[in-house]
């Protein structure tokens, strides 16, 4: 049974494959589509919801998670997300060797993080994300994404959204 409340205002659950919860995809456009919830739901609740968001292949992941957060004003948490990866721009120390890479692809192990913009205009914007994810041999990495993270596949997002910030 599903703890995620359906977003649309009725008390029936919104059919998808993830109980219920509401299901945001980016089309090959850039734009936003629904499983139904109408896409100002979200904005006229204060507590914490969950939701899905679909990034298709070619898009970065991260610019998804910033443009879904600024389109409904929301704060986001990243709690988990599935799919294959590539042009990973992860952060290392400096003199770090990087670990080589065997793939063009990496399926992600774990993902999260957090974005909240508390006051654009005066810089107000807290930004970090981390992931771990595997290549085709089973090398294991990961850290902070520096700058970006494109979608080698369809990648599945499990976001926690409030707009209490």
């Amino acid at each position: 049974m599903s703890n995620s409340k359906n977003l649309g205002g009725s008390s029936s659950q919104a059919p998808c494959s993830h109980g219920g919860a509401p299901h945001y995809s980016f089309n090959s456009d850039g734009s936003l589509t629904t499983n139904g919830v109408p896409m100002n739901a979200i904005s006229n609740h204060s507590v914490m919801e969950t939701v899905f968001l679909e990034i298709p292949n070619g898009f970065d992941v991260i610019s998804c998670v910033v443009q879904f957060a600024q389109h409904f004003g929301l704060s986001v948490t990243v709690l988990t997300g599935n799919g294959l990866i590539s042009d990973v721009d992860v952060a290392y120390p400096r003199g770090a060797i990087r670990p080589p890479c065997v793939s063009t692809s990496f399926q992600i192990i774990s993902l999260c993080g957090t974005y909240s913009c508390l006051n654009a205009a005066s810089g107000g914007i807290i930004s970090s994300f981390h992931v771990q994810f595997a290549d085709a041999v089973g090398n294991v990495m990961g850290g902070q994404i520096h700058s970006q993270m494109k979608a080698a596949s369809t990648v599945t997002l499990v976001l926690a959204v409030s707009t209490v910030f």
